[in-house]
């Protein structure tokens, strides 16, 4: 089992723009002192929600202030890039950290970013999928060339080269897409909320039959699972989690698709965010407590991985300590406990965690 960190970058009420990076990269460190094996970065733009719009350039930093720690981008949106450009970025950051770059991308999902870019959202498939390629023969091939709806470039060669294959992982958020994803052999990352096991265990199975349909090999595909988590001893604690969580997740409703007009999403994901948003509008803490992230005492976190690594082959958790709203102090608490209390449950060879004053 691998372990990850994972940031939203919200700015919350009262925060300061500065103090958000500074604290993020002080966390990055963190993370790679305690034997975190990966930190994630999200990308969003033009709303409180999300203020980190370049996770390429961010990671470039925490490429500087660490060792050995992988850096993830979950995810990149990339119909908002030119494909060359971020080719480019990609590279120099896989140099700069020795090759521990590790590339989440998505196709966007809010209407206000597509909006501010001028990017029409039901190009999106189109972009995504040419990028994709773009970025595959940026990264591998010399004096290339392609011809594409959205793009097309004529003998072109990169640099710097990359140091090494940069793994493609890919957003998967419905049924389909995990056969999809799973039939394509391609890499994938979720981050699932509120889905019952039943369902993830499903989906999960779909891209294990996908893969074998493809005929890929199971090496490198590993399965990367994103969720919020708190790790403490006492009640108190543990549900000042839960409500941050549930207000971070009653937020969300507010920029995702389907609340007033339709922005030329298919009728079959429309349909998809509304449901999403109705379940968003009723949710209560104790549904969160139970299904909306992992909360608990550090056997009950362990707990909870061990379903997941037994139910659906999770091997890469990602635990999202830095929920919008919640304590830093909490946070940080959290995180250390996390690392020396149950990663060495899965990792029996952890290095001893250096203890912090949090204050």
């Amino acid at each position: 089992m691998k372990f990850g960190t994972m940031n939203l970058f919200p700015l919350g009420e009262g925060a300061s723009d500065s103090k958000v990076i500074e604290e993020a990269l002080e966390d990055a460190v963190l993370a790679d002192e305690m034997g975190f094996d990966s930190i994630w970065l999200a990308e969003h733009h033009f709303s409180p929600y999300g203020i980190l719009g370049n996770p390429l350039l961010f990671a470039s930093a925490i490429a500087q202030r660490t060792k050995r720690i992988k850096i993830g981008t979950a995810v990149m949106v990339v119909p908002f890039y030119s494909p060359i450009r971020l080719a480019e970025d990609a590279a120099l950051v896989d140099l700069m950290s020795g090759g521990r770059l590790m590339m989440g991308i998505g196709r966007g999902y809010q209407p206000i970013e597509f909006a501010g870019f001028g990017i029409d959202p039901a190009s999106s498939i189109e972009r995504y999928n040419e990028i994709v390629d773009i970025l595959r023969l940026a990264w591998t091939q010399e004096n290339w060339s392609y011809e594409g709806k959205h793009y097309q470039y004529r003998d072109i060669t990169i640099y710097p080269r990359p140091a090494s294959e940069i793994p493609l992982l890919h957003a998967a958020v419905q049924a389909d897409s995990f056969r999809r994803l799973g039939q394509a052999g391609e890499r994938i990352i979720t981050s699932p909320n509120f889905t019952p096991l039943p369902i993830m265990k499903r989906n999960f199975e779909l891209y294990s039959e996908g893969l074998a349909e493809a005929k890929s090999p199971r090496e490198g595909m590993e399965r990367p699972f994103m969720q919020q988590a708190w790790c403490g001893p006492d009640e108190q604690g543990r549900r000042e989690a839960a409500e941050a969580a549930m207000r971070y997740y009653k937020s969300i409703g507010k920029v995702i698709p389907g609340a007033d007009r339709n922005d030329g999403r298919d009728d079959a994901e429309l349909a998809y965010y509304r449901k999403v948003r109705k379940g968003l509008d009723l949710l209560t803490l104790e549904q969160t407590l139970t299904h909306g992230g992992n909360f608990g005492s550090a056997q009950q976190v362990a707990d909870t991985i061990g379903v997941l690594s037994a139910e659906m082959g999770v091997d890469h958790y990602i635990s999202w300590f830095n929920i919008p709203s919640l304590d830093r102090k909490s946070a940080l608490k959290s995180m250390e406990r996390f690392a020396r209390d149950v990663m060495p449950m899965f990792k029996p060879s952890s290095p001893p965690v250096r203890l912090h004053a949090f204050n």
